[in-house]
């Protein structure tokens, strides 16, 4: 007689291998001819083939016809020729007889052994004693599988926590934050709605399928549609069929050609922090809201709308970081650029130079394609670059006199002194501190106050010593008139590759050209 595994080795081989050894039990017990397991559909009540055993029945679903007046409480023997015919039929194997025994998981059915031309009759807590182990192996097979499958989704989560950290780029982050809701809850599409405040409309703001990119900035009307009507409640909102919902409103669905089966759509909800008087309280409101469309396989779940108002919430904290970010950064570009203008004015020839060389190396940044935190970089080591002339005597820098060589080297410390200063600000990069040091050096060593030479110089050093000189050139200084920009141009690819970076020259000619940058010549 064919013996059964231990229960702890279930979980380490294959479900059907395992399905197989239990029909082939039941074959023996009964001396059957053939056996059959049919698993039922949770869905719809039907019954299905799922394994068999001395038979290879046709495909398609089995005849529902055989399952009307099965008792699905306790084993039976059916001897209705008609039916047994039918099944012989069916499988094109003449039957005899039959023995149908429910497989139960507590009350619920999950499907039937069938046993065929049995020659003999198992006792019938035997057969029920076998159905009540594989009923449950199934389920315990089950509950490994969907404790695997969130298994892989914590993995797939903690990938994405990684993920994040290497980006500061808000949309990015929330773009696959979208992808990763896709993954984790099986479904086609997740998209993100922002609310216009002034419109009431609810903007698309960010979709993580590609070919929807042409339709974001799409704006739902007040009072339209499904996420409309999630933003007004706060509600979370599970609907299975979209179709036969009258909320649903298609308008995306016919700009991309795409068609919308099931919805979940959780709020955004935002906890603004209230200053002035109310200083350290917080309101929270409704920003927007995320759906997640056409589940692949059945409906949405509890614990999928768990899973959406988790990432809704990750989504608008992203959002209220975003916006608290750009405010403090937007104050201390403010603060360093009135900063700089002080500096500045300690020299009557370098008005403004210190933002125009932030302005023109950031354009030259962007020209070379630098990610967007470099170019970040690019504009406060601009602005930063000669902050060490504060440390300079005013009677120097304003001398309209030919220097001293003592003079010449209080001049070349301030790139130094700028480096002190800056040193111990907690700046993301330390390409700003590069910018100050190094946009003095030259490729061939001539430059100061280190005399690097080559790749010594860092992109950021070179780009600025480019944007630095450019608008020395075109600016009047007191032993010249201002260069027009051709001739700077000219000046700079001079010798190309002894004083300066090729590519860094001609991509500020290239942003030149382009109207990228913008001077106060005319």
């Amino acid at each position: 007689m064919t013996m059964l595994p231990q229960l702890s080795t279930l979980q380490q081989i294959k479900t059907d291998d395992e399905i197989t050894t239990y029909l082939s039990v039941f074959q023996d017990i009964g001396n059957a001819d053939f056996v059959l397991w049919l698993m039922k559909n949770p869905e719809t009540g039907s019954f299905q083939i799922d394994s068999t055993l001395g038979v290879n029945p046709p495909t398609g679903k089995y005849p529902q016809l055989l399952a009307w007046g099965w008792n699905q409480n306790q084993p039976e023997i059916v001897e209705n020729s008609l039916q047994l015919g039918e099944l012989g039929r069916w499988i094109q194997q003449p039957v005899y007889n039959l023995i149908n025994l429910p497989v139960f998981h507590q009350d619920e059915v999950l499907g039937f052994i069938q046993i065929a031309n049995f020659k003999d009759l198992p006792q019938k807590r035997t057969q029920e004693n076998l159905a009540r182990l594989l009923g449950h192996y199934l389920i315990t097979h089950q509950q490994l599988m969907e404790s695997n499958r969130w298994a892989g989704r914590l993995q797939q989560l903690l990938e994405f926590i990684g993920s994040i950290s290497s980006s500061l780029d808000p949309d990015q982050i929330l773009r696959m934050l979208l992808e990763q809701v896709s993954l984790l809850l099986d479904t086609e599409a997740s998209s993100l709605y922002l609310i216009d405040d002034t419109s009431g409309e609810a903007i698309l703001h960010l979709s993580s399928r590609t070919d929807h990119r042409l339709v974001e900035n799409y704006r739902v009307p007040q009072g339209k549609g499904l996420i409309q009507h999630v933003i007004a409640s706060g509600e979370s909102l599970v609907v299975n069929d979209a179709q036969k919902d009258k909320r649903h409103f298609n308008g995306v669905d016919v700009l991309s050609n795409f068609q919308t089966r099931s919805v979940l759509a959780v709020a955004l909800v935002s906890n603004r922090i209230e200053l002035g008087r109310q200083r350290g309280s917080t309101s929270s409101r409704n920003i927007g809201g995320l759906e997640i469309l056409n589940k692949m396989n059945g409906g949405f779940t509890k614990m999928d709308v768990t899973l959406a108002e988790i990432f809704a919430n990750q989504a608008a904290t992203i959002l209220q970081t975003a916006q608290i970010y750009n405010q403090m950064d937007d104050l201390m570009i403010q603060l360093l650029t009135s900063l700089m203008h002080a500096v500045d004015a300690k020299d009557p020839y370098t008005r403004d130079h210190s933002r125009c060389v932030s302005e023109y190396a950031a354009a030259v940044g962007l020209e070379m394609g630098l990610p967007a935190e470099e170019i970040n970089q690019l504009r406060l080591g601009g602005l930063l670059h000669d902050v060490g002339k504060i440390g300079v005597p005013d009677e120097i820098l304003k001398k309209m006199d030919t220097l001293t060589r003592d003079e010449f080297q209080e001049i070349y410390r301030h790139p130094q002194i700028g480096y002190k200063i800056v040193e111990k600000v907690s700046f993301h990069s330390k390409d700003v501190l590069k910018a100050i040091i190094e946009h003095h050096e030259r490729l061939d060593g001539s430059g100061y106050p280190l005399g690097l030479q080559g790749n010594e110089i860092s992109m950021i050093g070179r780009i600025m010593a480019v944007a630095d000189s450019f608008h020395a050139m075109i600016s009047d200084r007191p032993y010249r008139l201002a260069l027009s920009h051709d001739k700077a141009f000219e000046e700079l690819s001079f010798n190309p590759g002894v004083y300066y970076d090729e590519r860094c020259v001609q991509a500020l000619k290239n942003a030149y050209i382009k109207g990228k940058i913008v001077t106060n010549q005319l």
